[in-house]
């Protein structure tokens, strides 16, 4: 991986543990870092560069670690000799190409940049499917994608299906990416990801407009991991059917119910930072930190009675794919026989109501929809029910400021 994603998930790390606890507990956090030692190489400089005025000592209490790490070099790098000083430049170096040392998780590559005057599409779409061979579905996508021209944006493959977010320059590129996915000529999937839900179509950005960096193809454990834990009456795992999650409302269905004068439960499933930025008017926040959080504050709302499962509960999220494990959960184990979401989310309301919005959503977001331009007027002209920000989760989030650097 490139040096700069190194050095933001290992600050991301440091930030949420306390290195003396995992002591106490028998762990040696070099251990938990190996792949970003093997870039760094231990190196006190880069760690201060990462952590201002931390201590790195965590880093060497493992005296066998930085022996391990030069000899596993050769197998990385195409290098007879990596000297300490160009090993965070290698990192950055060779990163544009995929390893030739057996299958990976991930498959990345940098795209060349493009003229100043190209504009970008975003899009998104996940698709709830078995997936045998990830990997082997990982590498011939991937090896389709690369030759795209301009294409960014992040693919997750899991065995319970993909997901996927784009920045990809429009005209020929974009017209090459959705025959990619589809199944007329020149797509290279078994199965159509189009055939139920169009993709989830954000806004048309200028190429400074900061998207993704890279096009990365991984595979995960999970599309979205969820932490879901269900063990059935003998003990055993049981899952969700994720086909059996509730209805979709389209934006207009959705805005047409949600005015209706009566009371309603209304779940905001996103998680609280994105919550405080923006909401539907009444919605109720589940207020968690993570999306693991979510069952735990469901299974309390139901026993205070808090949530009524002889009544209709309203779900929405970013892009909409949270709001299909929800509402899994809600029908298949809290009992709800009428759940309804938002089909594509806030991004697909926020288009429909003539709102852009901030476009893309996380690593969730599914299908679009159009209309006319006498419709647009129409909405736009009519009170909008989200009040506040849609939460963004790429690049667009890192800086809202009027400092550029």
């Amino acid at each position: 991986r490139d040096s700069a994603g190194i050095c933001r998930d290992l600050s991301r790390a440091g930030r949420s543990m306390n290195p003396s606890l995992l002591y106490r507990r028998g762990i040696q956090p070099a251990r938990l870092f190996l792949p970003a030692a093997i870039a760094i190489d231990l190196n006190p400089a880069s760690l201060a560069f990462i952590a201002p005025g931390g201590s790195c000592r965590h880093f060497q209490l493992a005296p066998s670690l930085l022996l391990a790490t030069k000899n596993s070099l050769p197998r990385y790098f195409p290098i007879r000799s990596c000297p300490n000083s160009s090993i965070l430049s290698l990192s950055r170096s060779t990163s544009d190409s995929p390893s030739t040392h057996g299958s990976s998780a991930v498959r990345s590559i940098k795209p060349l940049p493009l003229p100043t005057e190209s504009k970008f599409q975003l899009l998104s779409f996940y698709h709830f499917l078995p997936i045998s061979q990830p990997d082997k579905f990982r590498d011939t996508l991937f090896e389709r994608l690369k030759t795209i021209s301009g294409l960014r944006g992040t693919v997750y493959i899991a065995k319970e299906g993909i997901n996927a977010q784009f920045a990809v320059p429009t005209g020929e590129s974009l017209d090459n990416l959705l025959q990619v996915f589809g199944r007329k000529e020149g797509g290279c999937l078994p199965f159509d990801i189009f055939e139920k839900n169009p993709p989830n179509m954000g806004n048309v950005v200028d190429s400074d407009t900061p998207t993704f960096g890279r096009l990365v193809v991984r595979t995960r454990d999970y599309i979205l991991r969820d932490g879901i834990n269900l063990n059935d009456e003998e003990g055993g795992d049981s899952s969700l059917d994720w086909s059996d999650a509730g209805i979709e409302l389209d934006p207009s269905e959705w805005d047409e119910q949600l005015r209706k004068p009566k009371h309603r439960q209304l779940l905001d499933c996103r998680n609280k930072y994105e919550s405080d930025r923006g909401s539907f008017v009444s919605a109720k926040p589940l207020n968690t930190q993570t999306f693991s959080d979510t069952w735990s504050v469901l299974d309390s709302q139901m026993k205070s009675q808090y949530l009524d499962p002889s009544e209709p509960v309203y779900i929405f999220c970013t892009g909409g794919i949270r709001c299909v494990k929800v509402g899994a959960y809600l029908r298949q184990h809290l009992g709800f026989d009428d759940v309804r979401s938002l089909r594509h989310g806030i991004i697909g309301y926020e288009r429909w109501n003539g709102d852009d919005g901030l476009g893309i959503a996380e690593s969730e977001n599914d299908g679009g929809c159009s209309s006319n331009d006498d419709a647009n007027n129409n909405q736009k002209e009519r009170e909008t029910l989200w009040v506040g920000e849609n939460f963004p989760f790429d690049k667009r989030c890192v800086d809202t400021s009027d400092n550029k650097s």
